[in-house]
Formats: C-alpha cells, sequence, structure tokens
C-alpha cells in the first residue's frame, strides 16, 4: 500500500517539460484524486447540471465514462446529455424530453436587449473597478 501511495503521489506531483500543460495539469488532478481515495476511501461526489436535469457522477466509472464522452464531445456534452438517447440510455436519465414550446413561452425566457445591455455594462464597470493584479 505504501508502494501505491507513493507512486501515486510522484504521478500526482509529475511535470515532464515533453508533455502538453493541460495533459499534464490533467494527470496530475486524476492522480490527485485516485491518491485521495486510496488514501482516506473517499469519492468526491461530482453533480452536473444541464438544462432542467441533474447527473450525479457518484463513482469512478461513471467519472471515467462522463470524462472519455466528454474529451470526445467537447462543449457540446449537455446538449447531447438531453437529446441523445444513448447518452441517456448509458448514464441512465430516463427518456429524453421533447418540450415544445410556444411562441409566448420562448418570449418570456429571452432577455431583452435593454437587459443585456445593462448586464454588460455592469460587468464592465466591475472590470474597470477591479484591481488589477497582473
Amino acid at each position: 500500500m505504501e508502494t501505491l501511495c507513493g507512486t501515486l503521489c510522484t504521478l500526482a506531483t509529475d511535470s515532464n517539460k515533453y508533455h502538453a500543460k493541460t495533459d499534464c495539469g490533467r494527470q496530475r488532478s486524476t492522480f490527485r484524486a485516485v491518491l485521495n481515495f486510496v488514501e482516506g476511501s473517499e469519492f468526491e461526489e461530482d453533480t452536473i447540471r444541464f438544462g432542467l436535469e441533474v447527473l450525479y457522477v457518484d463513482s469512478w466509472t461513471r467519472h471515467r465514462i462522463y470524462a472519455a464522452f466528454e474529451d470526445v464531445l467537447g462543449f457540446c456534452m449537455h446538449h447531447h446529455l438531453q437529446n441523445n438517447e444513448l447518452l441517456c440510455d448509458i448514464f441512465g436519465l430516463g427518456p429524453v424530453l421533447v418540450l415544445v414550446l410556444d411562441a409566448t413561452a420562448l418570449k418570456t425566457c429571452k432577455i431583452s436587449h435593454f437587459e443585456k445591455h445593462l448586464y454588460n455594462a455592469a460587468t464592465f464597470k466591475g472590470r474597470t473597478k477591479a484591481p488589477s493584479h497582473v
């Protein structure tokens, strides 16, 4: 067990110049999580919200499956979780829900142009007032 923990610790702090920075970061993060699980037998449960639904990642198997699909699908993962029947079956989300919204429902969901303008103005003001530590 000590040898395993030592190996995981070296992999969790590994930094090689010949690997991409994102790959090294992902490797260190993964091995830190594995090391925490081996040492304390705890797995941090993940909650992924998409649309009106929630996916609970409560085991290493589900985490690795989700990570593999996320690597392949990228930023479209949430869209596929809502609309792809295969992913719904894999993660046990139930049938794909088809929401039919009429024009009035869509108008109530949209933010007006003026509200967008106010939000952007407020965020710009917050960024300019915030002290920059660069």
